[in-house]
């Protein structure tokens, strides 16, 4: 086995853009507060592209340890990215620009990676774990302060507000 599987990453990431492309800005500032402009939505997916790239091709071309979990912390991204879809999705009762191609993409190519890996032993349990906490940390912290320095619990409260009026 080698970690060529992480190209689905990648690739996986780059038609979940296509979806979101045209909804996702208005539904966030809606929901999020952030993005608030289609600048900040691209420079966020070229930043996030940028990681994804490079830590997939670190693991692929220079296979160890850590650029071995720094590539599988790839896939724990887009499955964080997978569960922030799916959940407020859930919680809104409105579709998520990209909770389709995160679900049918992201989901199961995250278990396909991670069970491939686990099978090869190429990685250990600690290395598992170590992309794990790495994936959603690159995921949920800037998703975190991006939000809260829109506006704080903007989510809650103007969901809130929709439910009771």
């Amino acid at each position: 086995m080698d970690a060529t599987i992480l190209w689905l990453v990648p690739i996986a990431y780059f038609i979940h853009i296509l979806e979101e492309t045209p909804r996702f800005v208005p539904w966030a500032k809606r929901y999020l507060s952030a993005p608030s402009t289609f600048g900040q939505f691209v420079l966020g997916n070229v930043i996030f592209m940028a990681y994804v790239l490079a830590a997939v091709g670190l693991a692929i071309f220079y296979p160890g340890e850590w650029t071995l979990v720094l590539g599988l912390s790839t896939a724990a991204w887009a499955f964080s990215n997978f569960l922030i879809h799916a959940s407020l999705t859930l919680y809104t009762g409105e579709y998520s620009p990209g909770v389709v191609t995160a679900s049918a993409l992201y989901a199961p190519i995250t278990v396909y990676i991670y069970a491939t890996f686990l099978e090869s032993g190429m990685v250990s349990t600690f290395d598992i774990v170590a992309s794990v906490i790495i994936g959603f940390a690159i995921m949920y912290v800037p998703t975190f302060v991006q939000v809260w320095r829109g506006k704080k619990n903007h989510l809650f409260e103007d969901h809130a507000s929709q439910k009771s009026e």
